[in-house]
């Protein structure tokens, strides 16, 4: 089976996690990663998702799952341990638009959560469509390695610099084109290497005449605090 690759906004939505042990807890650190409001329905749950309910950044319904619980979920995660309870979530999912995981049956879910990390706003994923998470795990560490924590500034750097670009006028060829240029330049190298005099060369050279490359080079020093120009 092909998978259709996307990212999906769970920002305020509710997401529900159905069971309380260790894959559970994972579960629910990536939804509130990305600003769900998560749901947890189990009898018993893992200290740290107790903690987590203690301080109302999850809602945690201390029972067995009864049909009915996916009303008005957006996504939903089925990891228990009683195959029963997995089949009737499964089966309730199927009639309903609820998005379902099941941890026991890949072939039966809705979607599969790639192995993943972040740096700042980039999101790196790899999928084996189900057929290996040991496969997509390694290669994600292989990923993590090269992928230095720094490109969070990277990011950062190429979206204040696309954010000025873009409030100049919706020419998209000539944007294509002009960060085409920065890359090309080695605006990723110089800022991993903190050659920030050369970085604002390469910038007061690069942008347009009407972007302040000095200022713009400013803020984003300032925000990751560092020292340079």
């Amino acid at each position: 089976m092909s998978y259709y690759p996307i990212n999906i906004r769970i920002a305020d939505r509710l997401c529900l996690v159905i069971g309380g042990g260790p894959v559970a807890l994972r579960k629910v650190k990536g939804l509130l990663q990305g600003g769900a409001r998560v749901r947890v329905i189990s009898p018993e749950v893992e200290p740290e998702l107790r903690r987590l309910s203690k301080l109302q950044e999850i809602e945690w319904l201390e029972r067995e799952y009864v049909e009915g619980d996916l009303r008005d979920s957006f996504l939903a995660f089925a990891v228990t341990d009683n195959n029963a309870v997995q089949n009737t979530i499964m089966k309730e999912a199927e009639r309903s638009t609820v998005l379902l995981n099941s941890a026991d049956d890949p072939r039966r879910s809705d979607f599969h959560v790639p192995a993943h990390f972040r740096r700042g706003k980039m999101l790196i994923t790899v999928s084996t469509g189900g057929g290996s998470p040991a496969l997509a795990k390694r290669i994600r560490e292989q990923l993590e390695d090269n992928i230095v924590p720094e490109y969070e500034a990277v990011v950062d750097l190429l979206s204040l610099i696309r954010n000025q670009v873009v409030a100049r006028n919706d020419d998209s060829t000539a944007h294509a084109e002009l960060f085409r240029r920065l890359l090309h330049a080695g605006v990723v190298d110089l800022l991993l290497e903190a050659k920030w005099f050369e970085l604002q060369m390469l910038l007061l050279r690069e942008l347009p005449d009407d972007i302040d490359a000095v200022t713009l080079m400013r803020q984003f020093l300032e925000k990751h605090d560092k020292t340079g120009v």
